[in-house]
């Protein structure tokens, strides 16, 4: 459920602007298409009817898009960006394959983004500061907090012209599209219906608190014996009315001791196995024995317990429809890029 419904997809010009992006991570093997890999692979050199691919001219061209060239030279210079910005993290015998598909990437994002230049030219889509200075800020906020926006698009060499492409587009799809996109509540229920059983369930789950001594793989096997001790000390000062939440904040080596140890919820197989095991087999309330894990020794106390269920789809409604509504945006966006695809002349030498 959280991988698919709570993904938190940005708007139409964010996504172009990460649709070119996904060509510097890796080849795209293994993974599950998601819209956005939809839309880069719509248009490229190897699946699309009208793509000329042989001799021509001029001479110094890789690919032309209804005249407008991306001359060798640069194309080459694009490469080597792209393979600089991985380093080392192509095996040597994947460096020729790894090329040839950021050759292929490169070549579908300069169709990708002559078509949509030209088609907002026709359609007289224009851009504010105002509206970039908003689109920067989505792209902040879907980062880490100490990753700058204008370091990450550095990064990976995402112009200001980009930007601008990604809100002309946005803009355009919003006026094509408008709610046509929005799912019914058909359209929901069969998706809920459909996937119940596989991103609804919700497993059963324990409020636990603890306390840890932690373990460290240099400490002496006298160091370890105090810590134990140390650990079964205050299982005892617990077992004979201590306040738990105290003695955590005073004691326990888990970042948790500034709420007083607690962890709020846990599911089935979120933590290490032996604290696992514990959590789910302990009585409600009860100071449980001390256990051994990786990280230490651990006093556990079970708050609470929710049992498996299946989620209703009233709590799940509003995410189930912003995904469908994406997904319906993604598919347009991809039906236009294919009509102004078939409508151009493409050729790659």
């Amino acid at each position: 459920m959280k991988n698919i419904i709570n993904k938190s997809w940005l708007a139409i010009s964010v996504l172009f602007v990460f649709v070119l992006v996904s060509g510097c991570s890796d080849n795209g093997k293994g993974k599950k298409e998601s819209p956005a890999s939809a839309v880069s692979g719509s248009i490229t050199a190897g699946n699309a009817q009208n793509i000329a691919v042989g001799p021509g001219v001029p001479s110094e061209a890789a690919v032309s898009v209804d005249g407008r060239i991306l001359k060798k030279a640069e194309l080459e210079n694009l490469i080597k960006d792209r393979l600089a910005m991985l380093k080392d993290k192509v095996p040597a015998d994947k460096q020729k394959e790894f090329r040839d598909n950021i050759r292929k990437r490169l070549i579908d994002e300069f169709i990708m983004r002559t078509l949509l230049n030209d088609e907002m030219a026709r359609k007289k889509v224009a851009v504010n500061d105002q509206e970039i200075k908003l689109t920067k800020d989505k792209i902040q906020a879907s980062l880490p907090a100490n990753k700058k926006v204008d370091e990450f698009l550095k990064e990976n060499k995402i112009s200001q012209e980009d930007i601008i492409l990604g809100i002309k587009v946005e803009k355009f799809m919003n006026k094509e599209i408008g709610d046509k996109a929005k799912p019914s509540q058909k359209e929901i229920n069969k998706f809920y219906k459909e996937n119940k059983d596989k991103l609804f369930l919700s497993p059963e789950s324990v409020h636990v608190r603890h306390i840890l001594v932690s373990v460290n793989k240099d400490d002496s096997e006298k160091i370890k014996a105090e810590k134990k001790a140390k650990i079964e000390n205050l299982r005892k000062q617990l077992l004979n009315g201590g306040d738990f939440a105290e003695l955590a904040r005073k004691n326990s080596d888990c970042p948790s001791k500034e709420a007083g140890g607690d962890l709020n919820f846990i599911k089935k197989g979120q933590t290490v196995k032996a604290f696992d095991d514990a959590a789910f087999s302990q009585e409600k309330n009860a100071i449980g024995p001390v256990i051994k894990t990786e990280f230490g020794y651990h006093v556990i106390q079970v708050l609470d317990r929710k049992p498996a269920r299946t989620i209703a789809l009233g709590e799940v409604k509003n995410r189930i429809s912003a995904f469908l509504e994406q997904q319906n945006k993604s598919k347009a966006f991809t039906d236009i890029l294919k009509k102004l695809q078939q409508n151009a002349k493409i050729t790659v030498y």
